[in-house]
Formats: C-alpha cells, structure tokens, sequence
C-alpha cells in the first residue's frame, strides 16, 4: 500500500462513517403508540438521534479524528487508528444493543417526557403538539431498519478506517531530505547504486543541457 493510500483511505472511511452516522441519527428508529382512558390513542416517532443520542457524538468524533490521521505519523498512527477502531466497536455495540430487543421501559420514558421528545402531533382531535401523559400504556412498537443499517455501516466504515493506520502507519517525513539537492543526493549514494530519484536527476539534467558525469 502506497503513503498516499495510507492516508487518503482512512480520511475517506471517516468521512464516510460521519456521514452515515449523521444521516441514521435523523432518520425514524421506532414507532410508537400510546394509549390512556383521557385522551385515547396517541403515537410518536422516535429518531436515531433520540433513541440512541450517542449516534451524534459518535459522528463528531469520527470527524475529529480526520485532523489526528493527518497529523500523526508513525508510532502515533498506530495509536490513533486503535482508538478509531475502538470507535467503531462502539458503534456496533451501540447497534446491538437495538437489535437484541426494544425495552419498553424506556420506550415509555421516551414518549411520556415532559420535553419535547414527549410531544406528539397524532393525538386524537387535536391539529398541534400533544403531549403523552405518564399513565400512558404502550400498546404497539415498530421498528424502521434503514437507520439501524445505516449505523452498522458506519460502524464498518469506522473498524476499517481504524484497522488500515494500525496495520499500514503512514512513515515519518525527513525534514532534510526535502532541502537536500540532487547533486547531494548522488554524493551520498554508495558507488555503484542507482536510485530512482538518480534516474530521474540524470534526465533532468541532460534535458537542462548539462553533462551529467562530469
């Protein structure tokens, strides 16, 4: 894998992670429906983002950690990617934890909140915001996929983007060699050894009009 590859694959896999984070935190998670004798039926649909508030933080940190890619070289690269991939597993664990079932106990909480997440615009007779009140019983929840399958996605993304620094660090810059002239460069090569930038200093020179072995 080039330097090049080594940088610009994680940078891409995070942005991609954000951004798949972002959009399963504004998509609907569950469907809900709340009953009680006063008021009848009301329903509320709860977003990624209010159902798992964790999903934003997550996205955010995925963008932050572009800077640290950027930045770190060597040994720290392979720091920083642990700790993107430790991100990514707890995305996925984020995941689980909403696959393996629906607590109804929190769903209640959910909806019956005295803030706006307790609000709901479906009650029965009513044009504006409702809320649920607390004696509400949950009678019915569904749930969406495409949010869930977002997440696992940018849970993926992140693993990757965390896997390829740890296991391909991007090298460390000599400062010097950015300032060493070629004529330099071919005083410090062993005699007999030829190396691309050689090469290269040769052609450059001919086509400058200057005689290379003199």
């Amino acid at each position: 894998m080039t330097q090049s590859t080594r940088f610009r694959l994680p940078v891409l896999l995070l942005l991609v992670g954000a951004v798949l984070l972002w959009i399963a935190s504004r998509m609907v998670w569950l469907d809900v429906v709340a009953f009680n004798d006063q008021s009848g039926e009301a329903r509320r649909s709860l977003t990624g983002a209010e159902w798992q508030p964790a999903l934003v933080p997550l996205a955010l940190g995925a963008l932050a950690a572009v800077a640290a890619v950027a930045l770190v070289r060597g040994t720290g690269a392979r720091a920083v990617g642990a700790v993107i991939t430790l991100l990514g597993l707890a995305t996925g664990a984020l995941l689980a934890s909403t696959v393996g079932g629906v607590d109804e106990s929190r769903v209640h909480s959910a909806v019956t909140s005295e803030e706006e997440l307790g609000s709901t615009n479906a009650g029965p007779g009513t044009a504006d915001g409702q809320a649920v009140p607390e004696w509400s019983e949950i009678t019915e929840i569904s749930t969406r996929s495409p949010g869930p399958a977002f997440t696992g996605a940018g849970a993926l993304a992140l693993v990757a983007a965390g896997v390829i620094p740890m296991i391909w660090p991007t090298r460390k810059v000599r400062r010097d060699d950015r300032y060493v002239t070629p004529a330099a460069r071919r005083e410090a090569t062993e005699p007999g050894e030829v190396t691309a930038d050689t090469g290269r200093d040769l052609w450059q020179e001919l086509d400058d009009g200057r005689d290379p072995t003199g």
